[in-house]
């Protein structure tokens, strides 16, 4: 079986310019478009205010992430008072006011991509991210300094617009330095084939003696189709140090 290349490649595209960015409010939810945890559940894809799909974000202001919202705060004795992690910026629990941020960004998928599955990585968020998509919610991610993803596969509009929306609360800190608010590293669209190598699925490990050298290469492979699926792994080692994997199916 030959091996198609325009959709049997791995695809990761970067998702970092033209969001829309606002403050939201960490203690009032009419300040916060209408942000209730209790509520952004009653029905899937009917998400409240500002995570809705149909919002109208407008007037918000136009970002590129990697962003920080606190760095552009006015300082304050109280705001993080006892330690430092936002430099004396006017945030943190003083601050319900400047502490909750949102993003939303529009993007497109084609219809080619029906299929395939589609995930959203976000390298970094600071600090406790709520995410929707299309107006269903996706989930929550309370630390500030681990990536994490979301499958968009099955609420993904194929041939169409998309919608992401994060929700960030930068009102408690996590460590005992300047840690900043928003989204503050690279966020990614990522396609794959049902089959396909997991996300971080490829361990290499090394065992060197005085005349030879062992590498060890465990993967795990995912086969999300509904059919049991035949393939071929394959890995190449480079001499610098780097590899690659890839699998055929067949």
């Amino acid at each position: 079986m030959t091996e198609s290349p325009a959709t049997s490649m791995r695809q990761r595209l970067l998702l970092d310019q033209n969001w829309r960015f606002a403050l939201g409010h960490a203690g009032d939810v009419s300040r916060d478009f209408d942000f209730a945890r209790s509520r952004y559940l009653i029905k899937a894809g009917e998400a409240k205010g500002a995570a809705n799909l149909d919002f109208d974000d407008s007037a918000w202001q136009q970002v590129d992430v990697p962003h920080d919202w606190a760095i552009d705060l006015p300082f304050d004795p109280a705001g993080d008072k006892d330690l430092l992690d936002h430099g004396y910026h006017a945030i943190g629990p003083d601050h319900p006011e400047s502490s909750v941020g949102w993003y939303r960004k529009s993007f497109d998928l084609p219809a080619s991509d029906n299929g395939r599955r589609i995930s959203i990585e976000f390298d970094g968020v600071f600090r406790d991210s709520s995410v929707f998509v299309n107006g269903h919610y996706l989930g929550r991610h309370a630390s500030g300094y681990t990536p994490f993803r979301y499958d968009i596969s099955d609420i993904a509009n194929y041939g169409g617009r998309n919608v992401v929306v994060v929700r960030v609360d930068a009102s408690l800190f996590e460590g005992w330095w300047y840690e900043g608010a928003g989204i503050y590293r690279h966020v990614w669209l990522v396609k794959t084939e049902p089959l396909h190598v997991a996300p971080n699925g490829t361990t290499v490990t090394t065992k060197v003696g005085k005349a030879s050298a062992e590498v060890t290469v465990r993967t795990t492979v995912v086969n999300d189709s509904e059919d049991a699926v035949t393939f071929k792994l394959i890995t190449t080692c480079h001499p610098e140090g780097s590899y690659a994997t890839r699998g055929i199916s067949g």
